[in-house]
């Protein structure tokens, strides 16, 4: 309703969101768009609020910073998009003093706002809202919605990821249109930190293999399908809360259930805040998954577009197109 104040920043922003809680992908997209923004030439970097962290001081984590540093103080996702993939992360609850100190230190031609759709206090450039399985239900604490579904209208691309013909349905009828996007989440690899540098190992290293499955994740019923579709056995699975911080304790337990099986297998969310434990060699591994748009290029265009009118209203030129 325009009754609070926005803060802009002279770069571009693009928000990348959704509508309920739980895993649609919203930092696997974030991910995605900062590699291909990069590869395009762009200076880019990510804004997280670091949720389930402890503690309120804001701060900026550097590509390829030390996983062993306690990720409670940073959030489960900063830790992962700065150790794990190399990408320059602001943290903080006020992003726009996060953002104002990342700026003086770098130039920077567009930030990336994770899980920013009802961050309101940051003017954004392109709001890019995900859209899930869940497309019907009450608000929070009763149902999976954060806001009304009314809050359709605020974003400017949509990336649907489960329940399509539902969702085209609502579109059409909240917004006048029902055009969108296509995304869904795809194996990449698996991950293993070996002797201080991470190692990246083919997805056939899971077949035949007896896995014991671990997570702390909202739902880990895709992560399951993955493992068994590449050929491993699951064994026992181990489920944690979601942003779980874990304990000896956990370790402890893990390590035991472990003993039947040929390896572990964990999300990259879980295998950061695990390393610090000492597991046998080969024998705990993350499984990467990236976000896959069908429609990738024609979105990647579309930020471009918004970050050249943003410089061209800062009068400023576009150091890759002039």
């Amino acid at each position: 309703m325009g009754w609070l104040r926005e803060d802009e920043l002279p770069c571009a922003v693009v928000s990348v969101g959704n509508l309920t809680v739980g895993g649609t992908g919203k930092t696997p997209t974030t991910l995605w768009l900062a590699e291909e923004m990069a590869c395009r030439g762009h200076r880019v970097a990510i804004l997280s609020r670091g949720y389930g962290r402890k503690g309120s001081r804001s701060l900026i984590l550097e590509p390829g910073c030390d996983p062993l540093a306690d990720s409670s103080s940073t959030g489960d996702e900063p830790m992962i998009m700065a150790a794990l993939y190399g990408q320059r992360v602001g943290v903080g609850k006020k992003r726009y003093d996060v953002a104002t100190r990342m700026l003086q230190k770098t130039d920077l031609d567009v930030i990336l706002l994770d899980d920013g759709f009802q961050h309101r206090r940051l003017r954004r450039d392109l709001d890019i809202l995900l859209l899930g399985r869940d497309w019907k239900g009450w608000i929070l604490p009763a149902g999976p919605f954060r806001e009304p579904r009314e809050g359709l209208r605020r974003a400017h691309r949509y990336i649907v990821t489960g329940s399509t013909d539902r969702w085209q349905a609502i579109l059409a009828r909240t917004t006048g249109q029902s055009s969108c996007l296509h995304g869904s989440l795809k194996p990449q690899g698996l991950v293993a930190r070996d002797d201080h540098r991470w190692v990246k190992v083919p997805l056939g290293k899971i077949s035949g293999s007896k896995v014991l499955a671990v997570s702390g994740i909202a739902d880990a019923s895709g992560f399951y399908q993955m493992i068994q579709e590449w050929g491993g056995e699951i064994v026992d699975t181990l489920e944690f809360p979601d942003h779980h911080r874990y304990s000896t304790k956990d370790w402890q337990r893990i390590s035991r259930s472990a003993r039947r099986v040929d390896r572990i297998i964990t999300t990259e969310k879980d295998l950061v805040k695990l390393v610090r434990f000492p597991f046998a060699r080969d024998g705990i591994y993350a499984l990467r998954v990236a976000m896959v748009v069908a429609e990738g290029d024609q979105l990647i265009d579309d930020v471009e577009a918004v970050l050249r009118a943003k410089q061209r209203d800062a009068g400023k030129t576009d150091p890759v197109h002039g």
